[in-house]
């Protein structure tokens, strides 16, 4: 019986893969199948990211539509941070759940299999990811739980949880202990993931290839290579796959901005919950939603942002909400949800090399993040580039698979090695893993976008439309 293991690195780029900086994911992607054109989902946020793994649908499907949203109904007040779990329930409204689609526990369940998960990342994340764990019995720790059965149970396997540090280094190898010396051997789950915050978390606050940085990456892989050395010692090693992804890339951030503040500037009443003297609340992301009172303020927002150098396009859950051709269906990326911004702005980046030699850098809203640190969020090429790696088991070994995919498309794939049916899901599985003659290379296609920008997309030969980057045209 196959039994998978899934490994997330949180924020690696795949152009950053190589046998010196990552010598483990290099070695197990030489050996399986290595997907050539992975995607992210948009916004290329984690917290919309996780849903989408986990429920292989895009937001629009299951309506986590960015890691900090507006809900009047829910904090009329406030903006809502879905890394803290009292915002993710508030958000379910009672529910058991605010996603609106059945996570890989709630599949597995039924077919009597078992999923475990593992996250050294936030504590929302961590619940999107499993959010059935109580009433599945399914196992979920995260590396911020301090009260409960779970965390009790680990506490006592392997001692008190490291605390949070840049580079989050003791987390993420206290994270792959819990997952290599307890979860696997106690509780075999027939599926586990295993989510490791770096080398997200160095992106963000040292760069790209900060020397801490490339401390963190090399210490994530150490977990991967921990992971395969477990599995070669076990006596069904053949039938035990591992899959590793990344939930998004990163980009160099330069030309930081408040965008609410922009606004106030422009003689907008912005800001970041609604009040009577509030017309426009803002998300701050590389992608900022914006939400407004009124909608006949939309076309007045587009003109300020059509005159900025630093904007992109503007992206609305309602097109209609301004004059034919001023907007881009946020349904085009499948991110158009009840929940989601009347209207998200986006930014212009640029494809030359970074200050580390990447290609690519970008403004950005993100009060948290310095100038020059790693950002995401984004439609950039360098953000929505992801790695996936599927090897071991019954996926092909030692193949680059061209087909397109993205995150929705994993877990079907999960489900359809383990037997199990994918109805109900907008990925589909991912059979260049299992069979060269499945493998097909992606129709490319650009769409001329608002204001001189490009979107560069991929289609499948089922159709499906994979976006791949926003650029300026030219």
């Amino acid at each position: 019986m196959t039994r998978v293991i899934m490994v997330a690195l949180d924020g690696l780029r795949p152009d950053m893969v190589d046998a010196t900086a990552t010598p483990n994911l290099f070695a197990l992607a030489a050996n399986g199948t290595r997907f050539a054109n992975a995607r992210s989902v948009f916004p290329s946020e984690t917290r919309v990211a996780t849903p989408s793994l986990i429920t292989g649908c895009r937001p629009g499907g299951h309506g986590m539509v960015a890691n900090t949203v507006f809900d009047a109904s829910v904090a009329p007040d406030r903006l809502l941070r879905t890394k803290l779990v009292e915002d993710v329930l508030a958000m379910a409204a009672g529910a058991e759940s605010p996603l609106q689609r059945p996570s890989l526990a709630e599949r597995l369940a039924p077919a009597g299999l078992r999923f475990a998960l593992v996250s050294a990342g936030t504590a929302g994340a961590a619940r999107l990811l499993n959010p059935a764990a109580e009433r599945l019995g399914s196992f979920r720790w995260n590396v911020e739980d301090a009260e409960g059965t779970t965390a009790a149970e680990v506490r006592e396997a392997l001692g008190a949880t490291p605390e949070h540090a840049v580079p989050n280094i003791p987390r993420v190898e206290f994270a792959g202990r819990v997952l290599i010396e307890h979860v696997l051997p106690k509780h075999r789950p027939d599926v586990a993931l295993l989510w490791l915050s770096e080398p997200d978390v160095s992106f963000h606050w040292g760069g790209l290839r900060a020397e801490h940085t490339q401390r963190a990456l090399a210490a994530a892989d150490a977990v991967l290579g921990r992971i395969r050395a477990w599995r070669e010692a076990q006596p069904d090693a053949a039938e035990i796959a591992i899959v590793v992804l990344s939930d998004h890339g990163h980009v160099t951030g330069r030309g930081k901005r408040c965008l609410r503040t922009e606004l106030k500037r422009a003689g907008f009443r912005a800001d970041t919950g609604m009040a009577p003297e509030v017309d426009v609340v803002v998300a701050p992301a590389a992608a900022p939603g914006i939400w407004l009172r009124d909608a006949t303020l939309a076309p007045q927002i587009a003109d300020f942002l059509a005159a900025q150098d630093w904007a992109g396009p503007l992206l609305a859950r309602d097109p209609s909400i301004l004059p034919e051709g001023r907007a881009v269906p946020l349904a085009l990326f499948g991110s158009a949800h009840a929940r989601s911004a009347d209207l998200v702005a986006t930014f212009a980046g640029s494809e030359a090399a970074d200050e580390w030699g990447l290609p690519g850098f970008a403004p950005f809203d993100a009060p948290d993040v310095p100038e020059g640190g790693g950002m995401h969020g984004g439609l950039h090429r360098a953000e929505l580039a992801t790695v996936l790696v599927m090897e071991g088991g019954p996926f092909r070994h030692g193949a680059v698979a061209e087909e397109p995919a993205d995150l929705t498309d994993i877990v079907p794939t999960v489900l359809h090695v383990l037997g199990l049916p994918v109805e109900g899901m907008e990925g589909r599985p991912l059979r260049a893993a299992l069979d060269a003659a499945a493998d097909a290379p992606p129709v490319r296609e650009t769409l001329d976008l608002p204001g001189g920008f490009v979107l560069e997309a991929m289609r499948a030969p089922s159709g499906r439309f994979y976006p791949t980057a926003l650029r300026r045209a030219g």
